[in-house]
């Protein structure tokens, strides 16, 4: 998949995974959550993926099949773990395990590869696992709401962000390693959605910058980029980012359970995710 002499990557021969944005109105708004009164201040940066080397995080079978929702969840996996004890790095096998049970998938005719949305996961993830890991809850954020994009890396561990990437992208990735908006703004190869579907892990914010993990590696993905190509992001609540009854950022315990069943109050009426 990778040209080891120039170390670019063959973009007709790798996956990516990400199906189109569904609504469901059962879905926890993160401005709910985020009016807390207790939350711990923002610091100006700050980066979750600092204890896993950058060669590391492993591409999840993302180079083969189209799992980058699921690819996604397990470098979150990670990020956290890291984060509160023994870094868990989930298997390429769970990562299909999962993926076969949302698609139907069979890896060995590989019918049925057509990717997965990012909701369809997360409520997978909640109801069963992935890699023996469960979630609490989710909750999507405001489109464009940079506060909430920074909060939600900061206090949650990491964002995890759909994007609809531009035909612009692949190139920069093969060059800069910075996903940027192309100057001028209105190329051809500036369109959203003109390349791909795509799932990304945001593990950390500098400045007008955003720390993102895909396809196993490390690289930067400016705010404007997420502002422009996003079409939608979630902060993910987990046990595996709890250490001591606190998470690393200093949210106990309770006020996250409280507040999750004040969340859940607000949609009254529904049953919950």
């Amino acid at each position: 998949m990778t040209n080891k002499k120039n170390n670019r990557i063959n973009f007709s021969k790798i996956k990516f995974g990400r199906r189109p944005l569904v609504h469901d109105e059962r879905t926890f708004e993160l401005s709910g959550y985020l009016d807390n009164e207790n939350l711990p201040p923002l610091p100006k940066q700050h980066h979750w993926g600092k204890k896993i080397k950058k060669d590391k995080w492993g591409v999840m079978g993302n180079f083969r099949t189209n799992l980058c929702t699921c690819a996604a969840a397990g470098h979150m996996i990670m990020t956290w773990t890291s984060n509160t004890g023994r870094l868990k790095r989930p298997d390429d096998e769970d990562i299909m395990k999962a993926y076969c049970a949302l698609t139907n998938y069979i890896p060995e005719t590989d019918e049925n590869d057509e990717g997965v949305e990012a909701l369809k996961v997360l409520k997978y993830w909640r109801k069963n696992g992935i890699a023996g890991q469960k979630i609490v809850a989710f909750a999507r954020l405001q489109d464009k709401n940079r506060e909430q994009l920074l909060k939600t890396i900061y206090l949650f561990g990491g964002c995890y962000v759909g994007l609809n990437l531009p035909k612009s992208a692949e190139r920069q990735y093969n060059t800069t390693k910075k996903w940027t908006i192309p100057r001028g703004g209105k190329k051809r190869d500036a369109k959203k959605g003109s390349w791909f579907g795509h799932m990304v892990l945001v593990t950390g914010y500098k400045n007008d910058e955003l720390r993102i993990v895909t396809w196993g590696q490390e690289m930067i993905m400016t705010i404007d980029f997420w502002e422009a190509y996003a079409e939608e992001s979630y902060a993910v609540f987990s046990e595996a980012f709890i250490k001591h009854d606190k998470t690393p950022t200093g949210i106990a315990v309770d006020i996250l359970e409280n507040d999750i069943e004040r969340l859940q109050k607000r949609k009254a009426g529904v049953n919950p995710l």
